[in-house]
């Protein structure tokens, strides 16, 4: 399959769905619509709610426009033309788009038409509507979405496709998601009663009495691993103070994915990950080159301000808990503590039945520190995978940022992805 030219095809849907939901609803107003892993979708500001019984309407209305066979049509055209043109026509979403090219500096914005209908897009799209099998795509869901992610901003609706490059990959890729539905982790935690999740505290599991019998032999486990690697237990507190977090540079980067609140007069945050904890420890007493190095290790509880669109059972939490670990060590000893990093992942999850796949993730845009620093960062974790001949990927820009990483990924019984 080629990616490139069936991501086209999706965004190339999207751009149908738009017109098909213009006619449907000539007063709409269009926000952005691209191609996704497996789709597509399109957000609207609609004068109705949308119902579930509106999807097959507007799947026939996509396949009638796209049996007329139209082609589409690029034309760039002048920012404060496209702006006006934006603005007489009410869509309001599309000019503060156009308005924000222009504060980027743009002269002119690309449109795409394709059989009367004109939308402000970057593209790329087919070049004719011949391209798009009617029997590849299915719309499958509606969901809000708030314009440019921001609960300060409207809710918009969400329209979502599934689109292919053909009738077998869609058919196989529905098999696929019936049978991902019978091994639902979630329906699982109820059918064999291991964890729940309740209202009143969102994307903060409950864990029932047969579900602590896996995590205390998981938790077992793990630590015994990282004690035979010479890593020291600790604790820390669940909240501090903000400066905490302003000093370590988390405030700046991270506060908006805080859960924060006053007491008297002063800002506490819950801790959203356990580095500058494990810091403060450390900084107890004077420290000699000597002593180092240093490895701490923490089952540490986390809270994370997790949109509540992004929850979604055990995958995406509010709450975590964290086989955590800092090492503080020279920088002749840097290699070989990730080395041995490298090995104790290998020894858990093949342990497990399990096979890591690593990727680097090199500095953001959105960076602090110097980038004489990043380089060597970067390249000490690279002779690491290198020397251990461990095969690897790079994930450009993918660091955090305050530094450079090595990711982890594992395959489910599904075969999806997942970070861990």
């Amino acid at each position: 399959m080629n990616t490139a030219a069936v991501d086209t095809k999706r965004h190339s849907y999207g751009h149908i769905l738009a017109a098909a939901v213009l006619e449907m609803f000539p007063e709409a107003k269009l926000a952005i619509g691209p191609s996704i892993e497996n789709g597509f979708y399109y957000d609207f500001d609609l004068p109705r709610t949308l119902i579930p019984e509106d999807l097959p309407l507007l799947q026939k209305a996509m396949k009638q426009l796209i049996k007329t066979g139209g082609t589409f049509e690029r034309t760039e055209v002048p920012i404060a033309d496209a702006l006006a043109e934006a603005k007489k026509n009410k869509q309001i979403y599309k000019a503060e788009l156009i308005e924000d090219l222009s504060a980027k500096g743009e002269k002119t914005v690309s449109f795409y038409r394709v059989d009367g209908f004109v939308d402000l897009c970057a593209g790329p799209h087919v070049e004719s509507l011949e391209e798009l099998d009617t029997k590849a795509f299915k719309l499958v869901s509606i969901a809000g979405a708030y314009w440019k992610g921001s609960e300060k901003n409207k809710m918009l609706q969400r329209i979502y496709g599934i689109a292919f490059d053909n009738s077998e990959e869609l058919a196989e890729y529905e098999r696929f998601q019936e049978e991902a539905k019978k091994r639902d982790h979630k329906l699982i935690g109820r059918q064999q009663d291991l964890f729940s999740f309740h209202p009143e505290a969102p994307g903060m599991p409950f864990w029932h009495e047969k579900g602590m019998i896996i995590w205390n032999e998981l938790e077992k486990f793990g630590k015994g691993i990282r004690k035979n690697y010479g890593f020291i237990e600790i604790k820390t507190p669940i909240l501090a103070k903000n400066t905490l977090w302003v000093q370590s540079g988390h405030w700046d980067h991270y506060k908006d994915d805080m859960f924060s609140f006053n007491v008297e007069n002063e800002t506490y945050c819950l801790k959203p990950m356990d580095c500058p904890f494990n810091i403060k420890i450390y900084q107890t007493m004077t420290r000699s080159y000597k002593d180092l190095p240093i490895r701490y290790t923490e089952i540490g509880h986390v809270h994370r301000n997790e949109k509540s669109g992004e929850l979604n059972g055990l995958f995406r939490v509010r709450e975590i808990t964290q086989d955590d670990s800092h090492i503080f060590c020279r920088e002749d000893q840097i290699e070989t503590e990730i080395s041995n990093l490298i090995k104790m992942t290998n020894e858990f999850y093949v342990g497990l039945g399990i096979e890591p796949m690593f990727y680097l993730s090199t500095r953001p845009d959105d960076f602090m520190g110097e980038i004489k620093t990043w380089d060597k960062a970067e390249k000490d974790l690279k002779v690491a995978l290198d020397n251990m001949k461990i095969n690897y990927e790079l994930k450009e820009g993918d660091g955090a940022f305050y530094g450079p990483k090595i990711d982890v990924d594992l395959r489910d019984s599904m075969g999806r992805n997942w970070q861990v």
